[in-house]
């Protein structure tokens, strides 16, 4: 009989939570496995889900909102508050809507992508789960509270521990009314079964990670049809609603190079409109192997997809990050020297002066190939041999251990 995964998304926006993984689904449907997808955002690579006759639910998401929670969560637990974790009644009614996903599809496994609701619903009900994902969205946690996504200020561990030991009276109220045996620790339902990470240490915000955390790099990019014309000089991914893209669209108009611009949330008129014969802006995504092969820098607002797409290729970035992982992501690329970062505060002006400088500065290609030659030609293949197998370790039945007699 055909083993069944159900690949869940909870929080976070933008398609880096289900692109880079569909790798994995086609490979896991490749070899018997029926597939399904809950995502928080229905629109993102519907096309592609679509040609694939997967079942795609909307997955459950927290529609409350709680006085007393930090609009700039310290850690994850409170970005856990803000989730459903602060609140029985409503983590209740999360938890059933998840459940009765799990009646609907029968999963035998669960992946789950920044959903920490998921995975106790996973936990309540005794189905096995992994977390895959960025550093970032797969925080260690069991062993005690996870760690600051920001610096650190006073009281703040105070306020930590007060946020654990809420999400953790409200987790463990919900699994006493499914009559579930309570958690010592929040970690023991988050972390699930294993982490995988789909990232490499050095850009890792959350470095030293225990033993059931394994780094496996990124899976293999789904291909695109290739844009005719030249190649580009500069790939650019940017948002409309981020305060430098004006900025940045002039820089790259200004730069003396052929430029590839993928910009998700326009429209096709705006995007001619925009266009020049040097500038090439479009709301479909470009074919990222092609563009990282042929271009000498990356200007981007900082996802981590990308951004480690182009480290891998060698290629130094210009950073425009807005979300707190984006910082963190900026920051640890800016520490290993591989490119700059122009924060939402910044005068839109450093975005061309910093553009200039990735262009003409060697050390920042330097850096970027220093990471490249860190990592195996073919870590894109072995993430997704490594995560397959894992898959099916997690379904495989306990061996029962043989009593010794004397």
């Amino acid at each position: 009989m055909a083993k069944r995964v159900l690949f869940g998304w909870e929080l976070g926006e933008g398609n880096g939570h289900l692109r880079p993984y569909l790798s994995l689904l086609r490979e896991l449907a490749g070899r018997g496995w029926e597939v399904g997808v809950a995502q928080r955002n229905t629109a993102v690579a519907a096309t592609e889900l679509a040609a694939t006759g997967w079942p795609v639910f909307q997955a459950p998401v927290c529609q409350n909102e709680f006085s007393g929670i930090s609009a700039s969560p310290a850690n994850h637990t409170e970005v856990c508050l803000g989730a459903g974790f602060a609140h029985a009644e409503t983590l209740l009614g999360l938890v059933g809507g998840w459940r009765a996903l799990f009646r609907s599809f029968q999963p035998d496994l669960v992946i789950a992508n920044f959903a920490p609701v998921l995975m106790l619903a996973s936990h309540a009900a005794a189905v096995p789960a992994l977390r895959l994902g960025t550093g970032f969205n797969c925080p260690p946690h069991r062993g005690g509270r996870p760690p600051l996504a920001q610096p650190w200020s006073p009281g703040i561990d105070e306020r930590l521990d007060r946020a654990e030991t809420h999400a953790l009276r409200t987790a463990n109220a919900v699994l006493r009314t499914l009559g579930r045996p309570p958690l010592a620790e929040l970690g023991a339902a988050l972390e699930g079964g294993g982490t995988l990470l789909a990232t490499i240490p050095a850009i890792d915000p959350f470095p030293g990670r225990p033993g059931t955390h394994e780094y496996i790099g990124p899976m293999p990019a789904s291909r695109l049809p290739a844009v005719e014309g030249a190649l580009p000089e500069v790939f650019a991914s940017l948002r409309m609603d981020h305060p430098h893209t004006e900025a940045a669209l002039q820089a790259l108009r200004g730069c003396g190079r052929r430029v590839w611009a993928y910009v998700p949330d326009s429209t096709p008129a705006w995007c001619a409109r925009i266009s020049t014969p040097d500038l090439l802006v479009s709301p479909q995504p470009f074919d990222l192997p092609t563009a990282l092969g042929a271009c000498r820098a990356v200007v981007t607002y900082g996802g981590h997809s990308l951004v480690l797409a182009a480290l891998l290729a060698g290629r130094p970035l210009l950073l425009l990050p807005g979300s707190g992982e984006q910082q963190l992501t900026a920051m640890k690329v800016t520490e290993l020297g591989a490119g700059l970062a122009a924060g939402r505060d910044e005068r839109p002006a450093r975005v061309a002066t910093a553009l200039k400088r990735i262009l003409e500065e060697a050390a920042f290609t330097e850096a970027a190939r220093r990471i490249e030659a860190d990592q195996p030609p073919d870590v894109g293949s072995r993430a997704l041999a490594r995560a397959v197998a894992a898959c099916e370790a997690a379904v495989m039945p306990s061996a029962v251990p043989l009593k010794v007699v004397r």
